[in-house]
């Protein structure tokens, strides 16, 4: 089981990066290297948290346009000149996502030592799914921001997005806390 599960590992650690950005997040490398060189576990997808605007032409991920992407806190200014330079067709929202991270165990012992660690953290961690080969275990924060801001009919006003963004920004921080406070939880394991 060990060795399927090592080649199992190297194969998909060798395979190119096909998010949108193309590259792992900055913010959570050392949480994606840590876990990578253990053993008993590789990642399979992650995300740092991030605020986004975009545009939903339907509920299908597939079918929104990315307006702006900070794996970072954002400014007020660079929301409004995001919107500025965007024609309105569809709903615009404001999103802040928190960290997710998803983790291929090699057996129910690792999977479980890795929920009790995430969980002192991150509450909405839990197995996502189980084979023969792999339990992949799903780490999610809940800081979250999730509000219609625009479509062609409506737009929020000035001090409602200013509102938004301090939250989202609030929130990013509070992400990044607990995100530094697992890598430091997770390097016992």
């Amino acid at each position: 089981m060990l060795e399927d599960f090592a080649k199992e590992k190297s194969d998909f650690l060798k395979k190119s990066d096909k998010s949108k950005k193309g590259c792992i997040d900055k913010g959570i490398l050392k949480i994606i290297n840590l876990f990578n060189s253990k053993s008993e576990y590789y990642t399979t997808s992650s995300c740092a948290g991030r605020i986004v605007l975009l545009e939903r032409k339907s509920k299908k991920k597939s079918e929104c346009d990315w307006i702006l992407t900070k794996h970072s806190k954002v400014a007020f200014d660079e929301i409004a000149s995001s919107l500025k330079k965007h024609k309105i067709k569809n709903e615009i929202w404001l999103k802040q996502q928190p960290i997710i991270l998803h983790v291929a165990c090699i057996n129910l012992d690792a999977a479980k030592k890795l929920l009790e660690a995430s969980r002192k953290i991150f509450k909405h961690s839990g197995i996502i799914s189980i084979t023969k080969r792999r339990i992949v275990i799903e780490i999610i924060g809940n800081e979250k921001v999730e509000a219609i801001i625009a479509d062609k009919d409506f737009a929020a006003d000035e001090e409602y997005i200013k509102h938004l963004t301090r939250y989202a920004n609030r929130n990013f921080e509070e992400n990044k806390s607990k995100s530094d406070k697992f890598l430091s939880i997770i390097k016992k394991l």
